[in-house]
């Protein structure tokens, strides 16, 4: 997916060193993928996006880790897709990567996930999600 095709038309965000349009595109692929429990084109499925010691303080104010998050996707029916606004990658080391954005409704929140790269592969190791104020 190329910059220009993000929803809304705006390209996604960058900060720090490092960011091409190719990091930025493939999460912006990987977080939609994973806000919609939709694991159409995700080589190997959701499963391998999830990392080892993943840890997720999710919105609701749950605490997740790696085989809850693998039990709740096995289980999940996928979403249409969901617009992630104002999606930003920061480079935090060459295989680390730091994604911020909004999630739009039904339950509008701030959400931030903090990506590694192992074996050539993005995984997400953490995410937070935190409903925004009405």
């Amino acid at each position: 997916m190329g910059a220009d095709a993000v929803p809304g038309g705006r390209a996604p965000g960058q900060r720090g060193g490092n960011v091409t349009d190719d990091l930025r595109d493939t999460l912006w692929r990987l977080e939609r993928a994973l806000a919609a429990a939709d694991p159409a084109g995700v080589e190997g499925g959701l499963e391998g996006l999830i990392a080892d010691g993943f840890l997720e303080f999710g919105a609701s104010g749950r605490t997740w880790d790696k085989a809850s998050m693998l039990r709740t996707l096995a289980g999940a029916t996928p979403m249409p897709p969901v617009d992630l606004e104002d999606f930003v990658v920061e480079a935090l080391a060459d295989d680390v990567a730091l994604v911020t954005y909004r999630l739009g409704p039904p339950r509008p929140s701030n959400r931030s996930s903090v990506w590694i790269r192992r074996d050539g592969r993005w995984q997400v190791r953490f995410h937070q999600g935190t409903l925004q104020a009405e």
